[in-house]
Parts: structure tokens; sequence; C-alpha cells
């Protein structure tokens, strides 16, 4: 039976009007399992900074390359094209562009420096085109053996190009490239189907759950869509002798027109703007980091945390109750009440810290960034308000901001009073590890 996703058109326009560059708030539809929690890995990208095609930055070039993982240029007509992939408006945009005085079709692409394995959850916000060619999130190993689609598009408002428009194709592939042998599943559920509106006319979340060789679930628009396990599924011919996919795999954004299609764009579509770039908003990768089993859990009343490095306490500056107020150490004092934080559960492990003026611990604007500052905010039920205990043993704990997967640190690790608390990747400093006073 053909899967089917019905979408609601308030949730699609609430979410094209707050999720403009990044993905603050979008919750991650995926379990990271049994006492485990989901880390922001360096490869997300919200593409909110300036590369031209032929001047890329340091905070593009440091996670991407503007080609295929090795010299190919890509299959059938295709040739991929460095200077057809730029930033636009806080999105990246892949273009297709006719080729001069050939029949080749230049296309946009990137791919990532890095290789990852599972266990993975990769997610791209994501507008596909309206000519025929392929528009596709995947993954590929080294070796071109290996591959995982978490979304490929072929949407056209061509005559005779309906089924494609209205479909979105999430599958895999395993190979033996000699003699060239190619397996990916068949069956209709690898067609997701949009009883609405072609899938080409808005942005949509592709997210892709790689939980291990033999399992892979995908998602659109946090709705879980298809799960494929088990060998008969995955590797039913043997190509991988027994791994299933296993491999380290590079992570490709691109365009192509295919062999196997039937179908080319025209020179007037090429030439649209409006019908011939790939726009994605940002793309997000998780790995499921361990959460603790035996964090203490908060105290009733109001507490205080002390920091380990330094032996002094969160304080509020001054004791200001406005909204921004920064938030510091300061010399652990019981009678201060400007160390005083109210545990608040908001669910899933998760608890709001909240101020004396009964505000809250607020990761500021919502960033995702190293660094990010800790000020004092009207509560709001914000994921960036929201705080998990990760257990360090004999008493002490991280703090684990739910919207980044990042932990709160005293800056520097400096000692002195007034030392800045953010947010910084977890990992094992002393500056990351809090005890109840």
């Amino acid at each position: 039976m053909l899967n089917k996703i019905t979408l609601c058109t308030s949730l699609l326009l609430t979410s094209t009007s707050t999720l403009a560059a990044d993905w603050d708030g979008v919750p991650i539809p995926a379990p990271a399992g049994q006492n485990k929690t989901w880390q922001l890995q360096s490869i997300s990208d919200d593409f909110n900074y300036t590369a031209s095609p032929n001047n890329k930055p340091t905070a593009f070039t440091s996670r991407w390359n503007d080609s295929y993982i090795n010299a190919w240029l890509g299959p059938g007509d295709t040739e991929f094209s460095a200077g057809h992939s730029y930033t636009n408006s806080g999105n990246l945009a892949l273009q297709a562009a006719e080729k001069p005085g050939t029949d080749k079709v230049y296309a946009g692409i990137i791919s990532s420096k890095q290789t990852f394995t599972y266990p993975l959850y990769i997610e791209a916000r994501a507008k596909s085109t309206n000519n025929t060619m392929a528009n596709a999130v995947w993954m590929l190993s080294a070796d071109s053996t290996q591959e995982l689609d978490a979304m490929e598009a072929y949407g056209s408002d061509r005559p005779g190009q309906e089924w494609y428009d209205r479909r979105m194709h999430v599958s895999h592939h395993v190979f033996v490239r000699e003699p060239f042998q190619d397996y990916q599943p068949k069956d209709a559920g690898s067609w997701v189907y949009n009883d609405e509106e072609p899938w080409r006319v808005a942005y949509h979340n592709y997210g892709m759950h790689w939980k291990d060789p033999w399992n892979v679930d995908y998602y659109i628009d946090g709705v879980l869509v298809r799960s494929v396990s088990g060998q008969q599924m995955i590797d039913p011919h043997n190509y991988t002798n027994g791994t299933g996919v296993n491999k380290p795999l590079h992570i490709i954004i691109d365009m192509e027109h295919q062999d196997w299609r039937d179908v080319k764009p025209t020179s007037a579509e090429l030439a649209d703007p409006a019908k011939s770039i790939f726009y994605v908003d940002w793309i997000r990768v998780y790995k499921p980091a361990d959460s603790g089993t035996s964090a203490p859990t908060p105290p009733a009343g109001a507490t205080s945390l002390e920091a380990r490095h330094s032996s002094r306490c969160i304080d509020l500056s001054a004791g200001n109750s406005a909204n921004g107020t920064n938030m510091q150490q300061w010399g652990c004092n019981a009678t201060n009440t400007n160390q005083d934080i109210t545990f608040v559960a908001k669910g899933g492990g998760y608890y709001e810290m909240k101020t004396k003026h009964n505000k809250c611990i607020d990761v500021a604007g919502k960033a995702t960034t190293n660094g990010a500052n800790l000020v004092q905010w009207n509560c709001y039920n914000g994921t960036n308000q929201q705080f998990k205990l990760l257990d360090k043993g004999n008493g002490w704990f991280q703090l684990q901001a739910k919207h980044s997967g990042k932990c709160l640190e005293i800056a520097n690790s400096a000692t002195t009073n007034g030392a800045n608390l953010q947010q910084w990747a977890c990992g094992n400093g002393n500056n990351q590890q809090w005890k109840f006073q």
C-alpha cells in the first residue's frame, strides 16, 4: 500500500514564518535511545552566511566541498559544477543551468568533508525544484557501495509528471561495483504520497534515523513515514557480505538529471530561477550521547548550583529583574538570593531553572553555537530554557540545553567572580560540572 502523509496547512504556515533560517524549537522526532540524548554535530549548518558561487567562506569550506566526493561529474547529462552552489537569504541554493554549446546540464552540489556512521539522525529543511531533475539529500560511502537517501524529489508541473509531483522518494542502495549490481527496495512505501499539494510547493523537513546497519527510519515534517529493517529489506542479495549498511558515509546535497528519467528539463525551465533552484534552509546532524543514568534529582525548593572548578555559584548579576540580565558565577553565599534557582520539571527529564524573579535561565537568542550567553528571561516553554541533568558521578552533573544539545559552563574555566555562564559542546571539563548547594 502506498505510504501517504496528510499535511496540516496551519502548521505549515506557522513553520514557514518562524523557522526562517535555523532549527531552533524544531523537536527531533526520532528517539535517541534509552539513557541517551541527541548531541548536535558540527557539520550542522543553517547557511546564515554569504557564499558566492566562486568565493565561499570558512563557515562553508570547513564543512563542505562544492563538488562530489570524488572526480565523478554526475550521471547522464549532468555536470556537477562548483559555480552553481551559493547561499541566498539564509538558504543554500543549488542551481541547474544549460552548459552552453552542449547537451549537458550544470548542477550544483555540496558534499561533506567528514564521514558519519550510525547511529545518526540527519534532517534538512528543503524546497525542491520544478523541472524534473532529482533533488536529493543523501549519504554515500567513499567506495560508492552503500547509500542512504533521506529525500529524493522529481517534482514538475509539466503534463505527464503528476505521479512524481506528489511523491517523495525515501530509500537506500547497496551496490557491487564489479560487475555492477544495484539493489534498492521497489515497494510502493518508498514513495511517500502528498495528498494535499506537490512537495515542491513548500519547504518540508526531511529526516532520516540511521539506527544501525539493518534499521533505518524516515520522517517528513516530524512524522514517521517509513521504516525499513532486516536483511530481506536492507540487503536481500548479500551485496554487503552480511554487514548491512555499516560504512562511514559522506553527506551529499545535490541536483541531477538521472539516466533512467525519460524527461529532461527544458531550456525555459533551466533559465527560470523559480524552477531551477533547489533550496535548503538548514541541515542538522545528531549523534546520541550518554545522558547519564543517575543524575541527582533537584530539590523541591530553591537551591544554588556550585561550579566544580571554582567552587563558586551561578548568580543573577546584581539581582536585576530585567529580561536579558546576565548569568555569571560568584562566591557562594547561602543568604544571597541572587543565587536562588528553582527547578521546574517540563517532562522527558528536562527542567526550567527559575531565578528569584520567577524568570527562566535562557540561552540568549535561542543560539545553538558555542559561546552563546546565558541570561534571565520570561519563561515561555522554549527549549532554550530547558535543561537536562547528566550524571558525572559523586553528586556532580552537567546541564544540557534541550535546543542545542550543549552544556552550560563557566567561560574559559575562569575562577573569578563575574566570570560568564555560557553554553559549549559537552565535554569533561570541571567548568561544566555542577552540584546542588
